[in-house]
């Protein structure tokens, strides 16, 4: 009695299988346009765990082939010029007051790069630079296809800044999805941003080419910062030197407290020049 029991009672309770609606098909549909659009224009909180794997790769590339090498007696230019240098997470090992002392002025440090990277060695750099008396200033590399306001919230939630030191720096160097007018509408709202929170005018950081197609004639209010290779001298026609204050004109140089290789730049003027530039 009991078994029959139970078969009969499991039998009445059993759910009748359900058919699938006519709507079926049309959310399948629904749900691969999405999956499409999130594919081609992917949001921005995708971005960080798509390029993780990348971005781990391609820095053991250029800790391999590129920042493992010694580098590159170093052809400083000259004239009325001080002498700089920009580090990263890739130079780890540096003796500050070394530099200093083989004609160093100031240094650039990578702080941040889009709406969420932070460079891991920007605190040491930043505290050991201001201790060995060094003038020092932050940059950010700007991802183009990320929001330009998420962007600057990264910057200035991590970066503090004190009189004497250098303007923050834009470096942007990637057009992305975007047409030329977006390009410069989502910078200028990086520097609004940080114009308003540091009270200075940003530094804008580019390569030659970018510059010459895409911000010539632009931003002319603020301090440029120009990458250029391989020439004697810096040559922009139809642009005032007084806005082109600093020429990174190596990757590939060799100075005495940094190990491997370090980008080299000049600032043109002096000391009191250099000095006005920086925050009061």
């Amino acid at each position: 009695m009991a078994n029959k029991y139970s078969i009969r009672e499991r039998s009445t309770t059993r759910k009748p299988i359900k058919k699938r609606r006519p709507f079926y098909w049309l959310g399948l549909l629904v749900l691969l346009a999405i999956a499409f659009v999130v594919f081609k224009y992917p949001p921005a909180g995708l971005l960080k765990y798509w390029r993780i794997k990348s971005v781990e790769r391609l820095a053991k590339e250029e800790e391999k082939y590129y920042y493992g090498l010694p580098g590159e007696p170093v052809n400083w230019p000259t004239g009325q010029v001080l002498r700089g240098v920009d580090v990263s997470r890739y130079q780890t090992h540096v003796k500050w007051p070394e530099v200093k002392r083989n004609q160093i002025s100031f240094v650039f440090i990578k702080a941040t790069e889009g709406f969420y990277g932070r460079d891991r060695l920007f605190p040491k750099h930043w505290n050991r630079t201001g201790q060995a008396g060094l003038i020092r200033g932050a940059y950010h590399f700007y991802r183009a296809n990320q929001p330009a306001w998420l962007q600057a919230l990264n910057f200035i939630t991590m970066v503090e800044m004190v009189p004497g030191d250098l303007p923050p720096v834009l470096d942007v160097e990637q057009i992305g999805y975007a047409t030329d007018e977006e390009l410069r509408e989502r910078i200028s709202t990086w520097l609004h941003w940080v114009e308003w929170r540091y009270s200075v005018k940003p530094i804008i950081y580019t390569n030659y080419n970018f510059y010459k197609d895409y911000l010539e004639g632009f931003f002319e209010e603020y301090p440029f910062w120009i990458a250029h290779y391989k020439v004697d001298k810096l040559k922009l026609s139809d642009y005032s030197r007084k806005q082109v204050k600093f020429w990174q004109h190596t990757d590939r140089g060799a100075v005495p407290g940094i190990e491997g290789r370090v980008d080299c730049n000049v600032f043109y003027g002096n000391k009191t020049a250099l000095e006005q530039l920086c925050l009061e």
